[in-house]
């Protein structure tokens, strides 16, 4: 399993077995994510894109002006060719298939990243390189992202990253691969405000390499002008929020705190954690500025990422200083540890090239298995809090906003509707929403009245497959996993020896992780909405509400049968 330093290549085929681990693991745990607390009526931004953008689409009213049109500070053109083209083809609008469809989104990036990382690396410790990003992205701390169907820009936004880094990096002007790299860096504009930070990204490791090798190279100096240009365009598209005013950092003080925050995530609460953090990244910058480091074209992919990930941490600090003072907002956090995965490689590839050939031959994978343990140790700790502090409270929100929109679907009384707690983020923008006879075409079923609750749309049947067999598909990965690491161990002639240590722990891990994951299993959404609406409806009586209280007990009480079975058992 871990070989000398001079060990061939690994060819496609052996890397792609391990990111077929690494995909169905990833798309498991956001789909069980979907499953658990996913909800099928629209949230947020969604009822203003509703009478607004969606209204316009299906009245023939709109110009490709309106798609490129600003969306708060950012640009969001993908998100809004997604949603229009997930409804069109669905024939309805359900937000749980966008998250899926989000999902997959985003665990094809992991993916890439996973084959950016090896190839950059020459090819090497693709079992390693999977097996320590799955973690990043299985575990629900950006589980916001995740269950906000709309929030899909912030997969976009990384999405096209990937590409432009590779591209722009590792190619020549002129070629496919460069062209194909300032394509993604352009596109990359019109997914978030903070696209632009790509090309800046790929322009500071230009930077970095005219100072290792002394020169500024033709073709180096083309790349760069290029990416400067696109930031330039990208900050002439950009343009000020005013509602997003308070949200910035309002001194320096509160700039330097969340920056501290930003750069020491997952580790917020201890900012000193982000030395640590950027350590490694600074390590690998003075070796790679060496000329004769060995590894300078490893390290590069690494570099690029962490210069990606300190911008956003920076962009971060000051448009959401205000925002989030404890703990850094969840959405925020597919963001956030793109600087800690940098950092964690930095550790891998450029390995071979800091150390003596004895202790490689002992140690090349332990660095970053420890460094990742380290990682992963926080990555647990913030996921806890989301789960806590965000996903139990957001769908239990989402259920009073589901019984509310049922009762006024009902009555056609919109005080039922009205009544607060009711609908966020304003009431009476959903009511104009479900009063619109345009939209009620392709609403959800959750926004229909009673006698037209189980209408489905083309899909539909393909997600409710996919959301039940989320925890198999999250087996199926650790499984594949498992059996290519053991494969690797039963092969090596190295046995019980040193070499095979980070293979044996790796191995240890994702037992640990698929016991975990059967411990988690009897939960489900049903058991989840039982204990969710009998807090509520304790919680209307506290508030001398009977009426709200009865409704949701009743509901609690049905969850209750459906969970226990008929004879009263789980």
């Amino acid at each position: 399993m871990t070989e000398p330093a001079n060990r061939p290549v690994e060819s496609f085929k052996q890397f792609a077995a391990w990111l077929a681990a690494l995909f169905l693991v990833v798309l498991g745990a956001k789909l069980w994510v979907v499953q658990l607390y996913g909800s099928p009526l629209l949230w947020w931004d969604q009822w203003y894109e509703a009478t607004t953008f969606i209204k316009g689409w299906l009245d023939g009213q709109l110009t490709w002006k309106d798609y490129l049109a600003p969306y708060c500070e950012h640009r969001i053109l993908f998100t809004r060719l997604l949603d229009v083209g997930t409804i069109w083809l669905n024939g309805r609008w359900e937000p749980m298939l966008q998250m899926a469809i989000n999902a997959f989104i985003h665990t094809v990036y992991v993916c890439g990243l996973a084959l950016g990382l090896w190839a950059g690396g020459g090819r090497r410790d693709g079992w390693l390189i999977c097996c320590l990003l799955a973690p990043f992205f299985a575990l629900p701390y950006a589980a916001e992202n995740t269950i906000w169907a709309f929030n899909s820009q912030a997969y976009f936004l990384a999405f096209f990253a990937l590409p432009a880094m590779a591209g722009l990096v590792f190619g020549k002007p002129g070629d496919w691969r460069w062209c194909l790299g300032l394509a993604a860096a352009v596109l990359d504009l019109f997914t978030m405000a903070s696209g632009l930070l790509t090309s800046l990204a790929i322009a500071g490791l230009i930077l970095l390499r005219a100072i290792r090798l002394r020169r500024l190279a033709g073709e180096n100096l083309i790349t760069l002008g290029a990416c400067l240009a696109v930031a330039g365009l990208g900050a002439a598209l950009y343009v000020p929020y005013e509602g997003d005013r308070l949200l910035r950092a309002q001194n320096l003080m509160q700039f330097v705190g969340a920056l501290e925050r930003n750069l020491a995530w997952p580790f917020f609460n201890a900012p000193a954690m982000a030395c640590l953090i950027l350590l490694p990244l600074i390590w690998l910058a003075v070796k790679y500025l060496r000329r004769d480091y060995p590894e300078g074209r490893a390290a590069e992919f690494p570099l690029a990422l962490g210069f990606w990930g300190i911008l956003q941490c920076l962009a971060l600090a000051y448009g959401r200083g205000n925002f989030g003072e404890v703990v850094p907002a969840s959405r925020f956090m597919d963001k956030l540890n793109v600087l800690a995965i940098a950092s964690l490689f930095a550790w891998l590839a450029p390995v071979r090239g800091w150390f003596p050939a004895a202790f490689l031959k002992r140690g090349a994978a332990l660095l970053p298995l420890l460094w990742a343990a380290i990682i992963f140790l926080g990555l647990v700790r913030v996921s806890g809090l989301v789960v806590t502090d965000l996903l139990v409270p957001t769908r239990s929100m989402n259920l009073i906003a589901e019984e509310r929109v049922a009762a006024f679907m009902a009555s056609g009384d919109e005080r039922d509707l009205l009544e607060p707690p009711t609908v966020p983020p304003d009431p009476r923008v959903v009511l104009g929403a479900l009063r619109d006879k345009d939209l009620q075409a392709i609403l959800p079923a959750a926004c229909l009245p009673p006698a037209q609750a189980n209408v489905m749309g083309r899909f539909t049947g393909v997600l409710q497959w996919l959301l039940r067999h989320a925890t198999v598909l999250i087996y199926c990965g650790l499984g594949w996993f498992i059996v290519l690491v053991a494969y690797g161990l039963i092969r090596s002639p190295a046995g019980l020896a040193w070499e095979n240590l980070p293979a044996f722990a790796v191995l240890l891990a994702l037992l640990g992780s698929l016991g975990f994951v059967w411990t988690k299993t009897p939960i489900t959404r049903n058991s989840v909405e039982q204990a969710l609406q009998f807090q509520l409806a304790e919680h209307f009586r506290s508030i001398n509400n009977p009426r709200r209280a009865a409704i949701h007990e009743q509901k609690a009480e049905a969850l209750k049968a459906s969970v226990e079975g008929p004879h009263g058992t789980p």
